[in-house]
């Protein structure tokens, strides 16, 4: 009997378009000996399944377009999703592993990380805990720099700071960062929200920019004529494998439209091969010291004096960052699916029980203590 294989995409976030997408190419290129379950997260947080979500057209109007649309929820506790029918919930589908295509909050934050690990559902993606360490970017620095990774200067505060003591925050970000600035949102990617400063006259408006989506902001020294490189790193039974390194050609930035819209060229790098070497290794180092899962791209920042920074984590990277690899797309999803499977049995040889006592001996206290209720 075939493995029910649930892809997960869509979701209450600004990347849901391009989880979409993700999703799109995913379903074309899994292997039939799976018995694959498209599942939508639609932007108001409803799960759904349908007998038309592997068609992209679904989704350019989805009410209208939807066939045979039906709600399920995870069931905590055991491998199921349960669906509703006529207002009642009575099917349920067990899963056998769950491939994330969903990018950032609400899909790749941890947070649907958390959800299946309380329902015993395999996922390919990095734990909760990585998760929501890598999507948060000025935590994955602190980290980095902890492990001595080089990564640019930055200055990070949450929205409801600002609003109390923006002027102090300005002051700091002034005195402890050099212009021109790189202003984020901590906690997305895409490059939604990004935008570049060039003096302190300007900060403001770029800060309540970022702010509109996310409520902690990240702002970093830009770095002039920087050549900006990515490489994905995937598990192999235990072992990291690093794919070709690209080249990312863009403007000052690389916008949401370049990443995703205009037109590209083939940009893998035709770099000098002890550089390339050096950016591979450095990404398998970044993988394991954040305790990756899954396919994550790392992209990194070249300066001019050739100084290698880490810009930033991408724990599900759009299309899963298949075209940076060699290998047919097929094989990876084969890869990432058989390593979750394996990282879950792994885990649930782990001792989950432990008899302490615990409660007999406060049982018995209770009943000797006349003054407790």
């Amino acid at each position: 009997m075939k493995d029910v294989l649930a892809v997960i995409f869509g979701g209450k976030s600004v990347e849901h378009d391009i989880s979409i997408i993700t999703a799109m190419q995913v379903l074309k290129n899994l292997s039939p000996s799976y018995n694959t379950l498209p599942v939508y997260i639609h932007p108001d947080g409803k799960w759904y399944i349908a007998d038309n979500l592997d068609r992209a057209e679904t989704f350019l109007n989805f009410e209208k377009n939807v066939v045979k649309k039906k709600q399920v929820t995870p069931v905590l506790g055991k491998p199921y999703l349960v669906v509703e029918s006529g207002g009642k919930y009575k099917k349920h589908i067990k899963v056998d592993c769950a491939l994330l295509c969903t990018h950032g909050r609400n899909g790749e934050d941890g947070t649907l990380q958390g959800v299946l690990d309380l329902c015993f559902i395999p996922y390919t993606s990095c734990s909760t805990l990585s998760s929501a360490i890598c999507m948060d970017k000025a935590i994955a620095k602190r980290i980095m720099r902890s492990y001595k990774i080089a990564t640019p200067k930055f200055v990070d505060f949450y929205a409801s700071e600002y609003k109390k003591n923006k002027f102090q925050i300005l002051s700091k970000v002034n005195k402890d960062l050099s212009f021109p600035l790189i202003v984020k949102p901590a906690s997305l990617g895409s490059s939604v929200g990004i935008s570049i400063c060039e003096d302190i006259d300007a900060l403001s408006s770029h800060i309540e920019n970022a702010i509109v989506y996310d409520g902690k902001v990240i702002i970093e020294e830009f770095i002039s004529g920087a050549k900006e490189y990515c490489v994905a790193v995937t598990k192999i039974n235990g072992n990291y494998l690093a794919s070709n390194v690209q080249e990312v050609h863009k403007g000052d930035i690389y916008t949401f439209e370049d990443k995703y819209l205009n037109k590209k060229e083939n940009l893998i790098a035709n770099i000098a091969p002890a550089f390339e070497n050096k950016l591979k290794k450095l990404a398998k180092f970044v993988y394991r010291a954040l305790e990756c899962d899954g396919i994550v791209r790392i992209d990194f920042l070249s300066s001019e004096d050739d100084k290698i920074f880490v810009n930033e984590l991408n724990t599900i990277p759009g299309s899963l960052a298949f075209n940076l690899f060699d290998s047919p797309f097929r094989d990876l999803l084969d890869i990432i699916i058989l390593e979750a499977k394996d990282k879950f049995e792994e885990r649930q040889k782990e001792v989950y029980k432990f008899n302490s006592r615990a409660i007999e001996s406060y049982v018995k206290i209770m009943k000797q203590n006349k003054y407790a209720k």
